[in-house]
């Protein structure tokens, strides 16, 4: 089997961007495009690791060494514990495409498909996956251009319940909020600590007053990058959560979460996924 030095590399870019945003995505982070487009280039490099004869488990050493330079190159350096978390997310979701890789080889009987140290490859042209990239590109682009509601630009009353207090939020829609519980899936809708105040549960105000964690029942803690850095967003489940649409008033089922300063210099009081009113 010949092995073409540059389809390796090109599908391996590709590869390592959908890796890394499938890692940020479980994670709740943002990740700047200039730091994703260089960490998927240097993680393309990285797959010629495939072309060395090596032992199966020092590929594995090898593999997990280049996928924390490459997390560090996507996110910089962080704390230690969520540098790892990171680079464990990636390895775990190129290891499943690489097995899927293994199992299309070795069932299908073709050659089309395999892997070697981790790395996947397809054997086709650097020009088709080119060619064929923006195609799905653009088709995905209309897509989106037709599917995003236009009416989610304007300023949307939330009210929200939590143990017989309520409060109605001045919330705006944004399709790039993409914070989500890791356990249950649900969204997660950032308020401005201030004017949700008389909703918030006493372990919430406890920790944004003064980071106490002593008492987490029924809270999570969401990963969230905000223009200041990295912090944590406490997020609880509202009793009833209901948006004021022009189609009428919609009942929603998300989290809702404050974080330390978020939005406190804004207009507005809360941040919702534009999806959460479709």
């Amino acid at each position: 089997m010949i092995v073409y030095i540059d389809v390796l590399i090109v599908i391996n870019i590709y590869i390592t961007y959908f890796t890394l945003r499938a890692a940020a995505g479980m994670l709740h982070t943002r990740l700047k495009l200039p730091r994703l487009a260089a960490a998927s280039v240097l993680g393309g490099f990285t797959a010629l690791a495939a072309l060395a004869d090596i032992t199966v488990p020092v590929s594995l050493l090898l593999k997990s060494v280049l996928t924390v330079l490459v997390v560090l190159a996507a996110f910089g350096a962080g704390k230690p514990g969520i540098t790892l978390l990171r680079s464990f997310l990636c390895i775990a979701v190129s290891m499943l495409i690489c097995g899927a890789a293994a199992l299309i080889h070795e069932f299908a009987h073709t050659d089309l498909v395999f892997s070697a140290n981790g790395y996947p490859y397809i054997n086709v042209s650097a020009l088709a996956l080119v060619i064929s990239s923006a195609v799905i590109y653009g088709v995905l682009s209309l897509w989106r251009r037709f599917t995003d509601s236009p009416a989610d630009s304007g300023r949307i009353p939330l009210t929200v319940t939590y143990r017989g207090s309520s409060v109605t939020l001045s919330a705006i829609a944004d399709s790039g909020n993409f914070l989500r519980d890791f356990l249950t899936g649900r969204p997660v809708i950032l308020c401005k600590a201030s004017a949700a105040a008389a909703v918030l549960p006493a372990n919430v105000r406890a920790y944004l007053n003064s980071g106490s964690t002593d008492d987490m029942t029924g809270i999570r803690l969401i990963p969230m990058t905000t223009a200041a850095g990295q912090t944590l967003a406490a997020a609880f489940r509202p009793d009833s959560l209901t948006a004021d649409i022009p189609a009428g008033r919609k009942r929603l089922d998300a989290l809702i979460a404050a974080a330390p300063g978020a939005l406190e210099n804004e207009d507005f009081d809360a941040l919702i996924n534009t999806k959460l009113l479709r």
